[in-house]
């Protein structure tokens, strides 16, 4: 099994930590190594060294070289432009089958955490079985709570068993839903949470691509008949859909599976789910670096610097310092951080971004 880890997102609602010239995936978020970096490493032992490959946008080659030097040149694969998850996947693709051929292919992204790793490597393993059969697998994290902030995949029947976790057909993937909704799926037993994670072989990946993003398909062909034409490249990658794989592939598919799991499983995909990541006190506060309160609860604290943070009659906050920046939100408006990213684009002063 090779895997395609994928670490060209901007990561805007982890600004101000995350910047364009660094975004999440390259940082530290909750411990000494970064997401990339935790990424890669928890796929050891299951994976060699030369099994692993990652997709990242030119401005980001320096910086995979810098955070993984034992990467070959021949595992990075650099998109020329952000044209979203579908096109990723498939110049991913295309590169892995001029590379091993017709191999199974794990897609995972860089910028999560799975806490039970044993446990992700199992599923992994049953995970390539089934795509030698020619399903499309996703992993579908067992839900804990009603959550709004991720899609979700309901199942179908049962297609197999192996070591007591249970596969099944998917009979379709949901946007994310209002609270109302997410409780009725959490109820109902059928849905879990869409992690993003998947596993298929080379050739049924092309061919989902063949049927369903046709204008996609043909553009990774000529790409392919050039391979080494770094301009034309360019030229005809900038030509794709902007489409996410969810979109444009797996939710037409048809033999889609899902293997419900349980790994401790973090998106990370705001402040507020940095929380998971680090120990609460008895008040529910949250913090990477020292603080200090007083009649406050329910907040998170994150320092760059390691400055002392206090807090005083404050709760439900999230407080984040860098060198040049504070953040004050409150937790329920987390998801719109990226609006304040949005506004610098617009507004400036762009030296923030």
């Amino acid at each position: 099994m090779k895997f395609a880890i994928m670490a060209g997102g901007q990561g805007t609602r982890f600004w101000p930590l995350s910047r364009e010239r660094r975004p999440k995936q390259f940082l530290a978020i909750a411990g000494t190594r970064t997401m990339l970096q935790e990424t890669v490493c928890r796929l050891s032992p299951l994976a060699r060294p030369d099994d692993v490959y990652v997709v990242c946008g030119r401005q980001y080659v320096e910086l995979v070289r810098d955070q993984l030097p034992d990467l070959g040149p021949e595992q990075l694969v650099v998109e020329p432009v952000p044209r979203n998850t579908a096109p990723c996947i498939g110049l991913a693709a295309l590169h892995l089958r001029r590379m091993v051929g017709d191999s199974v292919m794990a897609v995972l992204p860089a910028d999560h955490s799975i806490g039970r790793v044993e446990e992700f490597h199992a599923v992994l393993e049953q995970a390539a079985k089934l795509a030698e059969q020619g399903w499309m697998v996703t992993f579908g994290i067992e839900p804990t709570f009603p959550a709004t902030g991720y899609g979700y995949i309901q199942r179908a029947e049962q297609i197999g068993e192996a070591k007591g976790r249970r596969s099944f057909k998917v009979a379709r993937f949901a946007e994310k839903p209002r609270l109302e909704q997410a409780a009725e799926f959490l109820a109902s037993g059928e849905y879990y949470w869409n992690s993003g994670m998947f596993v298929w072989t080379v050739g049924t990946i092309m061919e989902q691509f063949r049927q369903h993003m046709p204008e996609l398909h043909e553009i990774l062909l000529e790409i392919d008949a050039d391979w080494d034409n770094a301009e034309k490249r360019e030229e005809l990658f900038s030509r794709a859909p902007r489409v996410s794989i969810d979109f444009g592939v797996m939710e037409k598919a048809e033999r889609v599976a899902t293997i419900p799991c349980a790994l401790a499983w973090n998106d990370v995909g705001n402040w507020r789910a940095v929380e998971d990541l680090l120990c609460e006190d008895e008040r529910g506060i949250a913090a990477n670096t020292r603080y200090v309160q007083w009649e406050s609860r329910d907040c998170l604290a994150h320092s760059a610097s390691g400055k002392l943070v206090a807090l005083v009659g404050v709760q439900d906050l999230i407080v984040v310092e860098t060198p040049d920046v504070v953040l004050v939100c409150r937790k329920d408006k987390s998801e719109d951080v990226k609006q304040i990213v949005e506004e610098l684009r617009r507004n400036g002063p762009a030296e923030y971004l």
